[in-house]
């Protein structure tokens, strides 16, 4: 199917359709692999889980430092792209796959520095501290390949082509889940540090794959090896990425610090390991079942609103923008239900701590009802991302998480007493918030005047 034109013209519900199926499955998969971690690690023990817990966010804030260039590729290729300035485009992939190797090297060394004095800071145990770093000393080295890999990913799908990333995404889930399998179940049983390798390998594998098809592509010349020599590197083009993807980098940033300090929080309530293990249960199936699928949205949200911008369509990447959150919104309704329903017999399928799985029972219900809310922020500020206004939704998102949703947390969880529950109606308010400013901003539009 070609892409060119299925994106700017014609029905706008096609438009969605064509980036939104392959983008689900896409971060679907991830969320599944995300979630098959957990399930290992449940069957090693609560600390196990706790660990998957911690060393997660400790990833989270790793990967979100170098997703400034892949925010920042997605908004200025599918511009370049929808104004038909393909000479810019190639530039802009060019220059982000060259800054993806620095990177990714960086975060690789910063990663491994930090790790550790981390854990200790985030209130694990010994032993939580211990199962964390089996985990990490492997997984943190897949942050090399998987940076790469995220902005080759970003070129394609700011082209408007999202099957092959989804292609490439099912292959890397499928590696890693078939390690673990064997490395920690069966025969090697390794334990954590399976984990961290099966995430390493398959990175390497699908990282490599990319890279050849990208070269056998539209945007071939980007591997072109003469133009990746460093006197044809350009830090204006970096300037251009940064300005785009730093702010958005600073929101996901704001994000990861604030769960940490969520962390320390559980810490201190009466009992730390199970409030850290529901969390670590909670929010994979919470990603499973709904931000996933809204970070999906979000990324097709910002492709067609950065193409039609980009051909001068400013009110069709409105429409699209609005009927994206409706959609995802109704989703969400759906997911609220099953939470409901069905919340006991998930958290007992990822857990055998019945503290765990109380815990995780009232984390799924009550953050369930912030659903809806979630739904408008994620892709409203998506399909401002996509147009590469990103200063506002920072601002946004670093207000309500660290002036709203820190100071309730810790009040109901520590001031009043209320434990771990105290931290989910927290974390469920301040999502609320955030959804009725996401929806304010992006009527006002003035993301629409964006310069890139």
């Amino acid at each position: 199917m070609v892409d060119d034109g299925v994106i700017t013209e014609g029905s706008i519900w096609a438009a969605i359709w064509h980036m939104s199926w392959p983008i689900v499955l896409d971060f679907g998969a991830i969320a599944l692999a995300s979630l098959f971690d957990a399930w290992i690690a449940g069957r090693i023990g609560s600390s196990a889980q706790a660990a998957i817990g911690v060393g997660t966010q400790i990833m989270y804030l790793l990967i979100i430092l170098t997703n400034a260039l892949p925010m920042g590729t997605s908004a200025l290729v599918s511009r370049f792209w929808g104004a038909g300035d393909k000479a810019n485009a190639l530039e802009a992939a060019r220059h982000s796959i060259i800054f993806a190797f620095f990177f990714g090297t960086a975060s690789v060394i910063f990663g491994l520095s930090i790790c550790r004095p981390l854990l200790r800071f985030l209130g694990a145990t010994p032993e939580t501290e211990e199962l964390a770093w089996q985990l990490l000393q492997f997984e943190l080295l897949s942050n090399l390949p998987f940076c790469v890999l995220w902005i080759t990913k970003a070129v394609f799908r700011a082209k408007g082509n999202a099957r092959l990333p989804m292609a490439i995404t099912f292959f890397t889930c499928a590696v890693t889940v078939c390690s673990e399998l064997l490395l920690c179940i069966y025969p090697f049983q390794l334990g954590m540090a399976g984990i961290g390798i099966s995430w390493l390998v398959a990175s390497f594998l699908s990282a490599a794959i990319i890279l050849h098809l990208l070269k056998e592509s539209d945007f071939g010349n980007a591997l072109n090896l003469k133009y990746l020599m460093p006197k044809y590197w350009s830090l204006t083009w970096l300037k251009r990425l940064m300005n785009i993807g730093i702010p958005a980098c600073i929101q996901d940033v704001v994000w990861v610090v604030c769960n940490f300090a969520i962390l320390l929080i559980l810490a201190r309530t009466h009992d730390p390991t199970a409030g850290q293990a529901a969390w670590a249960v909670g929010l994979r199936v919470e990603e499973l079942l709904a931000s996933f699928p809204l970070y999906a949205l979000a990324r097709a949200s910002g492709t067609i609103v950065g193409q039609n911008l980009g051909a001068q369509r400013p009110d069709r990447a409105s429409l699209a923008g609005w009927q994206i959150a409706a959609a995802s919104a109704c989703w969400c309704l759906i997911v609220v239900i099953c939470m409901f329903l069905f919340g006991r017999n998930i958290a007992g399928f990822m857990s055998n701590s019945p503290d765990v799985i109380a815990d995780s029972v009232q984390y799924l219900q009550i953050i369930g009802l912030s659903l809806p809310f979630q739904a408008y922020a994620i892709t409203l500020f998506g399909a401002m991302q996509g147009a590469g206004y990103t200063r506002w939704p920072m601002i946004a998102e670093v207000v309500c998480l660290l002036f709203v949703r820190l100071p309730l947390c810790f009040y109901l969880s520590i001031g009043l007493h209320l434990g771990s529950l105290g931290t989910w109606i927290g974390m469920s308010l301040s999502v609320v918030l955030v959804g009725l400013l996401a929806a304010w901003q992006f009527k006002m539009g003035a993301w629409k005047t964006q310069q890139v």
